[in-house]
C-alpha cells in the first residue's frame, strides 16, 4: 500500500471511527446530560434514536448526491457537517437544541459511513481492498470499546460535553487532508431526486419514533399508516424511485432484511438497556462502565473479521446461525440480572454479546447481497443500512417507554434492572424470529 493510498484509508478510518462512536458513546454520558438539562429525561432516548434516524434517512440519499455533485465533494461536506454539528451539540443550551444537534449529526454521519465504502472501492485495488475494509469493521470495534470508556472519563472529570468537543479537531484534522488526499471524480448522469420519496419517508419514520415517545394519538397513527402506504406505491411507480422496489421480489433478500431488522434492533436496543442497567441499577459510576465494555469491543475487533475471512469457505448461514444462538445465551444471561449481578457475570454476558454479534454481523451483510443484480446492488445496500438505524431507533424508543410505564416504582434500582430484564426478554423472541427466518432462506445462497 503506497502512501497516498495510506492517507486515504487514516482520512476514512478516522471519520468511520468518529461516526461510530458518537452512536456508542452517548449512552454512558446520558444521566450527565439529563442532570445538567433539567427535565429534559423524557426527551433523552431522542438523542440516540434521532442521531441513527437521521443516518437512515440520508443513507439512502447518500449514493444520488455523492453521483450529482461527486464522491469527494459529497463526503468533504458530510465531514464538515458532522463536526460543525460536534461544536453547536458541546454548546447546546437545552435538551432540544441538544436533540437537533444531534440529527445534524447524523446527517453527516448518513454521508460518512456508506461513502466510506464507495471510496474504498475507488481507490483500492482488488488485492488490497479486503485489507482496508477490514481495517475499517475494526476501526467500528475499537469504537464500542473506546466510546463507553471515553464517555465515562469525560464524566468523571466533569467534562461530559467533552464527548462532542473531541470531534472538532479530529474534523477539522480529517477534512485538511480530505482535500488534499482524495481525487475528484466525474459527476455521474444522475436521475431526478425523489423529493417525495424522501418527504414521505421522513414523515411515516418520525412520527412512528414519536408516537412511542408519547401518548396514543389516533390521528397521528393514521397519518403515519398513511403515509407508509404512500411510501411503497411511489417506491412502486415513480420513474426514479428511493428504493429500486424490485429487490423485494427477491424471497431470499426479504427475509435477510428481516434478520437484519431484528438484529438492529437487538445490538443497539441491548446497548442502551445494558447502559441503564449499570448506571441505574447497579448505580455504577458512568467511569466504571465504560470500563466493562472495553472487553466487549475487542471481541468484536477479533470476530468480525476472522467471520468475514472463513464465510467464503464454510458459508455465510453457518456463522449467522451460530452467532444468532450465542446472542440468544446472551439475552438470557442478561435477562437474569439483579441488583448484585456482579462484574464477573456482566463481562460474561458482555463476551457473549461480542461474539455473538460478531460471528453474525460480517456474514449476514455478505448474505443480503445474495441474489441480488449488480445494477440492485446499491439500492440494496441503501435498505439494509436504513433497516440497521430505523431498527436502533425504534429500539431504544420501546426501552425508554418501558421505563416510562415503570415510573410508579419507588426503588430507582429495581425499576431499572427490571425493566432491562423484560427488555432482554423481548430481544430474545426477535432472535428466535430471525433464526426462523435463516431456517427459510434457501441453500443456493449460502457461498
Amino acid at each position: 500500500m503506497n502512501t497516498k493510498r495510506l492517507l486515504i484509508l487514516i482520512v476514512i478510518t478516522i471519520c468511520y471511527f468518529m461516526s461510530f462512536i458518537d452512536l456508542i458513546i452517548i449512552n454512558i454520558v446520558m444521566p450527565s446530560i439529563i442532570d445538567c438539562f433539567k427535565g429534559g429525561a423524557d426527551k433523552s432516548e431522542w438523542l440516540i434514536s434521532g442521531y441513527s434516524l437521521s443516518i437512515s434517512i440520508v443513507l439512502l440519499c447518500s449514493s444520488w448526491l455523492s453521483s450529482k455533485f461527486g464522491l469527494r465533494r459529497t463526503y468533504i461536506v458530510g465531514i464538515v457537517v458532522f463536526t460543525l454539528a460536534s461544536l453547536l451539540s458541546s454548546m447546546a443550551s437545552s435538551m432540544e437544541s441538544l436533540i437537533v444537534m444531534r440529527m445534524l449529526q447524523g446527517v453527516g454521519s448518513g454521508i460518512i459511513i456508506p461513502l466510506s465504502m464507495s471510496l474504498i472501492a475507488q481507490n483500492f485495488t482488488e488485492r488490497s481492498r479486503g485489507l482496508a475494509i477490514g481495517i475499517l469493521i475494526m476501526s467500528a470495534g475499537i469504537a464500542v470499546s473506546a466510546g463507553p470508556f471515553l464517555g465515562g472519563y469525560f464524566v468523571e472529570i466533569g467534562k461530559w460535553d467533552w464527548v462532542f468537543k473531541m470531534n472538532v479537531p479530529i474534523g477539522v484534522m480529517a477534512t485538511i487532508l480530505a482535500l488534499f488526499v482524495l481525487k475528484g471524480a466525474k459527476k455521474m448522469n444522475t436521475p431526478k431526486f425523489d423529493y417525495i420519496g424522501v418527504a414521505l419517508l421522513v414523515i411515516w419514520t418520525s412520527l412512528s419514533l414519536y408516537l412511542l415517545s408519547s401518548d396514543v394519538h389516533l390521528g397521528l397513527i393514521a397519518v403515519v399508516i398513511v403515509s407508509f402506504g404512500l411510501f411503497v406505491l411511489r417506491m412502486m411507480y415513480a420513474k426514479d424511485p428511493l428504493i429500486e422496489i424490485s429487490i423485494f421480489k427477491n424471497k431470499n433478500f426479504i427475509l435477510a432484511f428481516v434478520v437484519t431488522f431484528c438484529f438492529g434492533m437487538v445490538t443497539q436496543g441491548g446497548n442502551y438497556a445494558f447502559s441503564e442497567y449499570l448506571l441505574y441499577g447497579l448505580d455504577y459510576s458512568s467511569y466504571r462502565a465504560g470500563i466493562l465494555f472495553i472487553p466487549y469491543g475487542m471481541i468484536l475487533v477479533v470476530a468480525a473479521p476472522l467471520t468475514g475471512f472463513f464465510a467464503h469457505k464454510f458459508g455465510n448461514r453457518i456463522f449467522i446461525l451460530l452467532g444468532l444462538f450465542v446472542t440468544l445465551l446472551y439475552l438470557y444471561f442478561s435477562s437474569r440480572f439483579t441488583t448484585a449481578s456482579p462484574d464477573w457475570y456482566i463481562l460474561m454476558t458482555l463476551f457473549l454479546r461480542g461474539l455473538g454479534i460478531g460471528l453474525s454481523s460480517t456474514a449476514l451483510t455478505n448474505l443480503s447481497f445474495d441474489g441480488i443484480k449488480t445494477e440492485n446492488i446499491a439500492s440494496a445496500s441503501g435498505v439494509i443500512s436504513m433497516g440497521k438505524q430505523l431498527a436502533g431507533s425504534f429500539s431504544v424508543a420501546t426501552i425508554a417507554l418501558l421505563l416510562a410505564g415503570s415510573s410508579d416504582q419507588t426503588d430507582i434500582a429495581e425499576k431499572y434492572t427490571q425493566t432491562s430484564d423484560f427488555s432482554f426478554l423481548l430481544m430474545i423472541g426477535l432472535v428466535v424470529i430471525s433464526i426462523m427466518a435463516m431456517f427459510l432462506i434457501k441453500n443456493k445462497t449460502v457461498s
